[in-house]
């Protein structure tokens, strides 16, 4: 079984050297993602307006439930880094994504936060592409507050 670990960040920063860690445990370039990929600081508004960054995340085929989090966070100047992993590198990826765990954001505090937002659809006219075969489920079992984890059969792919 496959394995997807996401979890949001306050800064690029912190984010970049969370990928660079994974990279060095040997989990492959493609297979981590950081949305945004650059330091992209919010706007005069307050928010991230570039559709480019909310179809990033669509494109991970995250549930919708998290995707509508993952995506207002951005928008409001967090970063997320997702990593699809083997079942047997999970428990140090998760350490890894696990520091530092005041750079983290809380997830059930980001859900409540967002409960009353929407997904923002792709933005080309065909959207993302479902593909039940390459949609991860959430891990029931996964309870920590800074961390998700996700699961499907089929070998992840990089985007």
């Amino acid at each position: 079984m496959h394995r997807n670990v996401t979890a949001i960040y306050r800064t690029h920063q912190v984010a970049a050297l969370v990928r660079q860690e994974l990279e060095q445990e040997g989990v492959s370039p493609s297979a981590v993602h950081v949305v945004p990929d650059r330091d992209a600081p919010v706007g005069d508004g307050g928010s991230r307006d570039d559709n480019r960054f909310y179809d990033q995340l669509s494109d991970l085929q995250l549930p919708d439930a998290d995707l509508k989090t993952y995506q207002h966070s951005v928008r409001n100047g967090d970063y997320v880094v997702s990593a699809d992993v083997d079942d047997s590198v999970v428990p140090r990826v998760r350490e890894i994504m696990r520091r530092p765990e005041e750079e983290a954001r809380n997830l059930a505090a980001r859900d409540e936060e967002y409960r009353a937002e929407t997904i923002v659809p792709h933005s080309t006219a065909m959207g993302t592409m479902r593909r039940p075969e390459l949609s991860w489920e959430r891990d029931p079992a996964e309870e920590d507050p800074y961390l998700r984890s996700y699961r499907r059969d089929a070998a992840a792919r990089p985007i």
